[in-house]
């Protein structure tokens, strides 16, 4: 296997929820090898859903100290369809999704509302649906696409308190395999990635 590192040489990566966490991390590494990328942000916490433009901009910031490319985007991410049009706005084309961001309202069955209980859905997964089909259908005009969906270990194995969270997580893992297959032969190649985080979003709660 080559030692070569993959480089992306100007293609455009949208990276929803990149404030922080491992959103940030794959911004920071996308631009050290040299795509162009936009980082979306809305700023908020599990306790605030207010958008604050410091997370984003950060991150902009720390690319652009490095010479290379990057746009601040403050969308909401209940409206991810938007942010991949501003992208386009901005850069011409989207080469890569990382659909990242998510909110979550941990309680146990008994305690969660329903209101939160459609919120998370809305967010993490309608909200992924929107932004991978608004994707899909620039990349497909391009013939080329490479789409990245974040889940969890909670949708993987559960986690007290995190019903809410972990269904979608879960319909996240096996919608992966079937938008994989109805992609392939546009050049759109799509994966899931599944990982425990120590975030913003996950700083009240401990997964083993």
């Amino acid at each position: 296997m080559s030692s070569e590192q993959i480089r992306y040489n100007g293609r455009v990566a949208i990276v929803t929820g990149d404030g922080a966490g491992f959103g940030c991390e794959y911004a920071l590494l996308l631009a050290e090898r040299e795509a162009k990328v936009f980082v979306n942000d809305s700023g908020g916490t599990n306790s605030n859903e207010s958008a604050s433009t410091r997370a984003a901009n950060f991150v902009v910031n720390e690319i652009k100290l490095t010479g290379e490319i990057a746009v601040a985007d403050h969308n909401s991410m209940v409206d991810r369809a938007k942010i991949v049009e501003t992208a386009i706005k901005n850069f011409g084309c989207v080469d890569i999704a990382i659909n990242n961001a998510g909110i979550s309202r941990d309680r146990s069955i008994p305690k969660i509302s329903e209101r939160d209980w459609d919120f998370v859905h809305h967010v993490r997964l309608k909200g992924t649906f929107k932004d991978t089909l608004a994707a899909w259908l620039h990349m497909k005009k391009q013939n080329y696409g490479r789409i990245f969906i974040t889940s969890s270990d909670s949708g993987m194995y559960g986690n007290f308190g995190q019903a809410s969270c972990s269904a979608p997580k879960m319909v996240l893992i096996r919608s992966v395999n079937t938008v994989a297959i109805e992609e392939e032969k546009y050049n759109i190649h799509c994966n899931v990635i599944i990982h425990p985080a120590a975030n913003r979003l996950t700083q009240d709660i401990l997964i083993i």
